[in-house]
């Protein structure tokens, strides 16, 4: 009786086991057809998902993206959004004929550090006789209180455009848009409109379409304005961030000449400022002084230009200053 039930024990694995080989072949055929469904499909997405990117890429993608699909440049302006609205290279060329590229970002993006720094030199074709435009300000020169509280301070732009981006002159860009486009693809489409229509120019300038209007342009100094005075309470002049301006002064002056350049903002924008940090106007130029550059500073021009929120110089303001900063630079290249 013990044999038979060996017996049909050992049938029972061998039929179990024929099952099992069976099933398994099977699971693998519909997991590897399940395979080349989604490698199809993937492929597919990453087709349109290109093709999208290269027929509607450019300059009303956002306000960064232009900037990574141009060669790199003999002359560059660095700063901040102030910078990137403000300094037109195009009416400076025509005033001074040396052709700029206007490599800044934001106060957030693009304050000075090593980071920004590394970055600019991406950009930099390292000529000799450039001329090199740092815009100055007391928010590029600062650091939140909360990223100076350990041994080491953080430098938050370090993991946003442009620093951690790697090529920086492709066109169409795909790693921008994967590791830095913010918005959805309605938008890069022009499917869903913008509350107003930007321009990022091929020479970097960034073109806000704002229709010239006093009374909006009232409204939003008074919303900046509010932010501005909160931002103040959270954020402190950096040592590390002026070391930072130093080290980008000395590196760019190896190959010509350097201009710190502070661009106009409304009085009430400046109110702030001299609040903030009574210091800085006298700091920039001891610093000029000490590092042998030209501190050019246009503050006088405050009362005389229109500001879209009292922080940025509407388009033709922008335009007019920069054939003024285009006629001083042109002036001190040829003393």
């Amino acid at each position: 009786m013990g044999q038979v039930w060996i017996l049909f024990a050992v049938v029972w694995l061998l039929v179990s086991l024929r099952f099992v080989r069976k099933t398994r072949i099977y699971l693998l055929s519909i997991l590897r057809r399940f395979l080349i469904h989604i490698g199809i499909w993937g492929g597919l997405l990453a087709v349109t998902f290109a093709t999208v990117i290269t027929y509607h890429a450019g300059p009303r993608t956002d306000y960064f993206y232009n900037r990574f699909t141009k060669p790199k440049a003999d002359n560059l302006i660095l700063g901040s959004s102030r910078a990137a609205q403000g300094i037109n290279p195009a009416e400076i060329a025509q005033e001074s004929s040396v052709e700029f590229f206007n490599y800044s970002f934001t106060n957030y993006n693009s304050p000075y550090g090593k980071c920004y720094l590394e970055a600019a030199k991406k950009k930099f074709t390292e000529a000799s006789g450039a001329i090199t435009i740092l815009e100055v300000n007391p928010f590029t020169l600062s650091n939140y209180r909360k990223n100076m509280e350990g041994v080491n301070e953080v430098f938050e732009e370090c993991e946003t455009a442009p620093s951690n981006m790697w090529t920086v002159n492709a066109d169409p860009n795909f790693e921008y848009i994967i590791r830095n486009y913010s918005e959805d693809l309605r938008t890069l489409t022009g499917i869903k409109a913008r509350p107003y229509a930007i321009y990022l120019h091929n020479d970097g300038w960034l073109e806000i379409e704002i229709p010239y209007d006093t009374a909006y342009f009232g409204k939003n100094t008074e919303e900046k304005v509010r932010n501005y005075n909160e931002l103040v309470q959270k954020i402190k002049p950096s040592a590390a961030r002026w070391k930072a301006l130093e080290e980008m002064v000395f590196y760019f002056k190896q190959f010509g000449k350097v201009f710190l350049v502070r661009v106009p903002v409304s009085p009430e924008m400046a109110i702030i400022e001299k609040d903030y940090y009574p210091s800085f106007h006298s700091e920039v130029e001891a610093f000029a002084k000490r590092n042998d550059v030209e501190f050019l500073d246009y503050f006088h021009l405050n009362d005389s230009l229109f500001f879209t929120d009292g922080n940025h110089l509407h388009r033709e303001s922008a335009q007019r200053f920069s054939k003024i900063l285009g006629a001083d630079i042109k002036n001190s290249v040829h003393r």
